[in-house]
This record gives C-alpha cells, structure tokens and sequence, in this order.
C-alpha cells in the first residue's frame, strides 16, 4: 500500500469534521472522599466497592488517591451501595446511589471511616463483578473474573461466551451466524482470525455481544457484534501485571501490561510475545457423479500439516484530563506475526470400476508474514457533566500488510511424471480511515438526544504471482492464469440518531441509520471493473421494563452483511490443482432483520436470561461446491434466496455459597435454507442447538480449580451439514503472598475430542471430510502483580488454548 494512493482520502475526512460521528457515553461515575472519623485526615489507599442493590454483586471498584479521593468510571445505570474499608478500620456502607440517564455523575462527598469498628481479626473482602450483566441494547460479561484467560488468546476466551462458537479455521459465529468483531467499539485489523488466535486474552477486560445493535452502531454482520474491551489501567502511581507460561511442543507466551499515572496524565502499555506449535490431519472422500452417463470418479485425501507461529504484540498510550470538561488521548498498536508451515497430502483418484487412475504427494513449504499499525486519537468535551451534553471527535488509521510466500512440490506415484514445483507469493495490504464525532444532549426531563456521522474509508490491495518449475530447462515461468491483481475502494458515509426515553419503570431507545456506500473494485488480472452505489435506512427500536428483580426487553434491528473482497474476486485461485476457488463478483449484500424478545431474573445468587429470537435474511451467502471435470473441484459463494431462523438462548450465574461458581448457556434454533436460486429444489431444515458451562470449584480460599465444556450440535449447509464437536478443558490456580504471585496450570481438549466434520449430497457430489488437530495442549505458568498501591489485587486469570488449523 503507497501512502500517496491515501493522502487524497486523508485530507478529505481531515477538512470536514463536522460531520463526523462517535459513540457517545452510555455509563455513569460516582466519586467520593474518605477520612479518618477522628483525625479527619484523608486515607490513602482505602478500598472503595460498587454493588448491585438488588444482587448484592460487585459492579465496579478502586482505591482512593494519596488525597483520599476516589472516582468509579463506566457505572451502568441503576440502584447501587458503596462498601468502603482500610486495614485498620471497620467496613462502612452508604446508600443507594442511583445512575440514571439524568443523574449520571454522583459525588458521594466526604465518607467517613472510624477505626474504632475494628475487629481483631483482620478481614478480607473478597467480592467479585457479576461475571454477566443485561443491558438494553446488550449482555456484558466480565471475563477478567472468569479466572480463565493467562495462558491462552482472545479466540480462546470467545469460546466462553454464550452463543458464541467458533470452528476448527477460527470463524468466529453469533447463534449460527457471521459477526462483526471490534476493538473498544472500534473495526480493526487485529481483529482478523490469525491475529485473534495471537492475541493474549489477558489484554480483555469484558466482552460485549450486541444482538441488535442500535442505530449507534455499524449494520455489519448478520449476528450482530462482538465488542471486545481491552484492559487500559488508570490507578495512580506505576502499577502492573507479568505473567509467562510455557507449554508442550515449545510453546510460550508472556505478557507485560504497565500504567503510570501521577495526576492528569495517564501513560499506558503493553507488549506480549508469544510462539505456539500446531499439527493438525485432514481426510477426505468424495464421489464426483455425471448423471449424463451415470459414471462416478473417486477421491481418497489424506494429509498431515504443521506451523509454528512467533507473534509480538505491542501497544503504547497516554490519556490526558486537560480539565474538570475536556479530555484526550492518542494510543498506538503494533503487530509482527510470523508463521512457518509445512505440509504433505496424498491423494488417489479412482474410475467408476474402483481403478487407480492418478496417484501423487503434494507437499508445501511456505512462510506467512503479517505486521499491522494501529493510530487512534480522541477529543472529549463535556458541556454538562450531569445532564451528559457532550461531543467527542475520534480519528483512527490502520493499516495491515500480509506477504505468503508457498513453495509446491508434486511427486507422481501413478502414473509416473516429472516431479512439479510450483512457487506463489502473494502480497495483500489493507488500510483503513475512521474519523467521526458525537453529540449527546437532553431533550427534555428523562430524554435524551444522540445522534452523529461517521465516514470511513477501505482500501483493498492484492497482488498474487504464481510461477512453475521447467522440468527441462530447470527455469521459473510465470503462469499468468494463476496470478491475481486486484485493487478495491469502499466508501461508507452514514448519519445516525438515537432517542432515548425513561419513563418510571419503562424505557425506550429509538433509531434511524442512513447509510450510502460506494464500491470501486479493479480486477486488474481480467481487465475488468465493478462499481456500485447504493443507499439503505438501518431502524432500530429497543424496549425495556424494569421491575426489581425482573427485567422484560423486546427490541428489532435492520442490518446488513457485505461480501469480503475474496468473495468477489472472479480471477481463480488454485489451492491445488484439484481445488479451484473462484469469486463471485455479482455477489449481492445479506439483508438481515432481527427480533428478539428477553427476559432476566436477578437473585442474590442466581441469574437467569432467557431469549427468544428470530432472523429473516435475504440473499444469504452460502459456499457451493461443483465439479469442473471428473478430477477438479470449483468452490464459489452464491446467494441464498430466503433464509430465516428463530431458537431459543438460556444463559446465568450460578453461584454456591463460596464453594462454586456456575455459567451455564444453551442455545437451540431451527434454520431454514431456500436454496432454489443456486439450483437446489425446495427448503431445507434443521434443528442445531450448542451449551456451554464454565465451573469453578474454591478447594481451599487460596486454591481454584476450574471445568469448562462446550458442545455444538449437527449443523445445516446449503449442500449437507456438520457434524457435532465437543470439548472439555481444565485448569488449576494456586495463590501465594495475598494473590501478589499466582501459580496456574492448564489443559486443554482433554479427550483430544475437537474436531470439524461435514458432508456434501448433492446429485452430482457426495463428499465426506474430517479435519482435526492436536488439541491437548499443557500450560503452566505465574503471575505477578506489582505496584498495586496497597490495593488488594485482582485474581488472575487463566484461559485454556483451544486454537485452530492454520
């Protein structure tokens, strides 16, 4: 990618920011003082604990300053109590506190601790976040207290979150469906499979899935979204957290997070490095059928493949409270990702008599490069801290760049031919321009007003160059019918605005999102060129009712799914020369409508969310796979005419005195697929159902051990199905010096059970593969915590490895 080819770009969203948009503040704070009854001194150090009114769980938490102050950001609307104490005083309690969209900023003024409330023995308060917490728009689930994400990567921890699932390559799905991934409610490009399965899951602070996104949001994914939010530390001093842990196979990982905050300004940090080693086999069988002379060919595959993957992981920056109104921050990411992989696969074909016809070996050598640069800056100015009238402008630029270089090697058994080699290198570069601004203000009593526009920019560069091997000559030629040039531009423009409405015990969140995008694709290999414009209204509506423990939600989004660059591209890419993939360059959008209706009950020690949802899609993608000839198979993307869902999610918190934590999730949907436009007759149906329960077990106060199981059901394609895949993991923590040093070990796929499996039947293909890997991976390792200004550390986290094919 040539910087030039973005300047233009660059300038134009730089020049008009006016216009732009940002996600606005949907959270409240609650700040306070602490001092000694009898001195009125300030105490320095005090913990300061938020908790849910009704649950009696903790939602937020820190400690005061070396004035005593203490401030508690990010606080959900609703009815809580503070809980303050300091070694050497008693434990205090002050009430309620409520956040409201009106009262958003609560200062609890000077809070009073009497060191004659002290008892003998020393107590240690060891409350922890509702692991899940409901909200009108989405669920967010805390996962630095899951206990569960130290050894492992983000992949790794989505696999923990209800109706999330993800395949044996990485796909990460929402209820069966593609999502859209971002980074503190950002897109980004660590947000790919590779870079997912690199990232250290210690960076996450909670995970949000967003169903029916608001009109807030991007329409992308038909699923919904995953918003991933990364730790950023703001206590005051120089604080962190380092951890390392070494696994079978030379696997290692390690990761150093560090803040430093001595008043206004806030510099944080992190950089983790990580080697992982991966085998995995494959095996394949397959009928190729011509119904003109009803003759069939057979295909038996087998192949055994391995990669050893190095990834550095660094990410700087510095927020800056210029005042009581004003705040900004600039922070940058840098990703190095390396992968070695090598590769063997047989194969055998045979005639309509069961008679060898062609035997060989074909056996890669290939290298992956990957570095990604990530720029974000942000101006946040409050008019009315109370009231939240406020705007914020946000610039972001990345930019990612990917070079494969594969070398083939074919040796013929049957019958007997020269030996092949075949050399592609493939260089693909992407970047991406986001700038936007929000403004948020009050209507009127118990309303208020957001609304914005966001611009952001696409840029799309692949160049493959394919060349062979002369047997005679021993020269390298270009084969020009395998080489791709492909240059892409979309431009999405989008005004959004939201009311937000409270009304006693009910509320509502209306919107309208107009988007208009215009698509410019080059495919310079064919000399040919596509461009499009098309303009669509994204409504969205959220509605809720509050009622103690009890919650009803019923709300509907329109979205849209857009079809990658790969999807499109009608130059073929020879995978190997019986696996062609062509792109679709007619591929139309998914446009996707969803509703659900939710429900939630919040007792002292059980939560319990159930959700009913339906989905109607139009021109749904689906892969097609057909036969070029007896021996060569062509893989496509085509749209579905109609494809609609509706299932059922059932998720909670269970917890057993101080002995156990539960989180159990199930999710069932019947999918039906209308797949007459791509030359199937009739609809196909199924019933495809996945649960998932996460078990901690307190052996002693210092000592965790931990289950997690997951399970996903037979699943529907356009062309047959997937089989089930189940897991098991298990992990054990040790805590030593009051949680300052923790020991943590780890199993992953204990029975060695992941495994992708899925048949095609069609008239002209039967098809039947398994791809599996070495799954049972061994962790152990430490964490340490430093700095932690007398606060009581968090406990730390492990996650288990379940990582994928490459």
């Amino acid at each position: 990618m040539k910087l030039p080819q973005l300047v233009p770009a660059l300038l134009l969203l730089i020049f008009f920011p006016s216009i732009l948009m940002s996600q606005s503040r949907s959270h409240g704070m609650v700040s306070g003082r602490i001092l000694d009854a009898h001195s009125q001194q300030t105490v320095e150090y005090a913990n300061v604990l938020l908790m849910d009114t009704v649950s009696g769980k903790l939602v937020s938490g820190n400690v005061t300053d070396s004035n005593g102050f203490f401030r508690l950001d990010n606080v959900p609307f609703g009815e809580f109590y503070l809980e303050y104490s300091f070694i050497g005083y008693g434990k205090n309690r002050k009430g309620p506190v409520k956040i409201t969209r009106k009262n958003c900023s609560v200062d609890m003024g000077d809070l009073i601790l009497d060191p004659s409330a002290l008892t003998m023995n020393e107590v240690t308060i060891t409350a922890e976040k509702t692991m899940m917490i409901t909200k009108i728009d989405r669920k967010v689930f805390n996962v630095q207290q899951d206990i569960m994400a130290q050894t492992g990567t983000v992949t790794d921890m989505l696999q923990t979150i209800p109706s999330v699932t993800v395949d044996i390559d990485g796909n990460i799905s929402l209820r069966g469906s593609g999502v859209t991934i971002l980074i503190n409610g950002r897109p980004s490009v660590m947000t790919g499979n590779a870079n997912l399965e690199q990232m250290p899951a210690s960076l996450i602070d909670r995970i949000e899935v967003i169903t029916n996104p608001s009109a807030r949001f991007k329409p992308d994914g038909t699923g919904g979204i995953i918003n991933i939010i990364l730790k950023k530390e703001r206590k005051r001093g120089l604080n962190g957290i380092l951890g390392a842990n070494a696994g079978n196979n030379s696997r290692f990982n390690t990761n150093l997070q560090l803040n430093y905050n001595p008043g206004k300004v806030n510099l944080f940090g992190s950089y983790g490095y990580r080697q992982d080693y991966r085998q995995f086999t494959r095996d394949l069988n397959s009928q190729t059928i011509d119904t003109a002379i009803s003759r069939s060919t057979y295909l038996e595959q087998h192949g055994i493949g391995v990669s050893w993957t190095k990834s550095h992981l660094v990410q700087l920056g510095v927020d800056w409270d210029i005042s009581k109104k004003d705040e900004a921050g600039v922070s940058g990411t840098y990703n190095y990702r390396q992968s070695n992989r090598g590769d063997s696969t047989w194969n055998q074909y045979l005639d309509n008599d069961k008679v060898i016809t062609e035997e060989f070996i074909r056996k890669l050598d290939g290298k992956e490069t990957e570095q990604s640069y990530g720029l974000n800056a942000y101006y946040e100015h409050t008019f009315n801290e109370e009231d939240e009238h406020l705007l914020r402008m946000d610039f972001e630029y990345q930019q990612d760049s990917e070079i494969e270089n594969d070398m083939w090697t074919t040796t013929y058994d049957f019958p007997v031919y020269p030996v092949g080699q075949d050399h592609s290198v493939a260089d693909n570069q992407t970047a991406e321009l986001d700038l936007n601004i929000g403004y948020m203000r009050p209507l009127w009593k118990d309303a208020a007003l957001d609304l914005g526009y966001e611009g952001t920019i696409e840029i799309e560069d692949q160049d493959q160059t394919v060349e062979t091997l002369d047997p005679d000559s021993l020269t390298w030629n270009i084969d020009s019918t395998q080489g791709s040039r492909f240059y892409g531009v979309q431009t999405v423009h989008a005004l959004y605005a939201t009311v937000n409405w409270e009304w006693k015990k009910f509320r509502v969140v209306g919107g309208l999102r107009a988007e208009e995008t215009l698509l410019d694709l080059d495919f310079r290999t064919i000399d040919t060129t596509s461009k499009s414009d098309y303009f669509a209204l994204y409504p969205t509506i959220h509605m809720g009712i509050v009622s103690g423990k009890h919650e009803w939600q019923l709300n509907y989004s329109r979205r849209i799914n857009r079809p990658d660059v790969d999807d499109m591209n009608p130059v073929p890419e020879y995978r190997d020369p019986r696996n062609i993939w062509v792109g679709n360059p007619d591929l139309k959008p998914e446009d996707i409508h969803s509703i659900e209706f939710g429900y939630s009950l919040s007792l002292k020690n059980l939560t319990f969310v159930p959700t009913l949802f339906y989905r109607y899609k139009v021109n749904g993608f689906t892969r097609v796979t057909t036969s070029l000839n007896d021996t060569t198979l062509v893989t496509t993307m085509e749209n579905l005419s109609t494809d609609q869902s509706a299932g059922l999610d059932l998720s909670g918190t269970w917890q057993i005195k101080k002995v156990a934590s539960i989180n159990f999730s199930t999710s069932g949907f019947y999918n039906q697929i209308d797949a007459s436009d791509i030359g199937y007759s009739g609809y196909r149906a199924a019933f495809s159902w996945n649960a998932k329960v996460n078990a901690s077990f307190n052996i002693t106060k210092t000592t965790l051990f931990q289950l997690n199981a997951d399970f996903r059901s037979k699943s529907l394609t356009a062309q047959g199905y997937r089989l089930p895949t189940w897991t098991v993991n298990l992990g054990f923590r040790q805590d030593l010096w009051k949680r300052m040093v923790s020991i943590i070990a780890t199993v992953s796929d204990l029975f060695n059970s992941r495994a992708y499996k899925s048949n095609i039947d069609t008239p002209i293909l039967i098809q039947e593969s398994t791809r599996r890997r070495d799954g049972r991976v061994f962790y152990a390792g430490f964490v340490f915590n430093f700095g932690s200004n007398g606060k009581k550390a968090k406990a730390p986290k492990f996650e288990f490895d379940n990582g994928s094919v490459e």
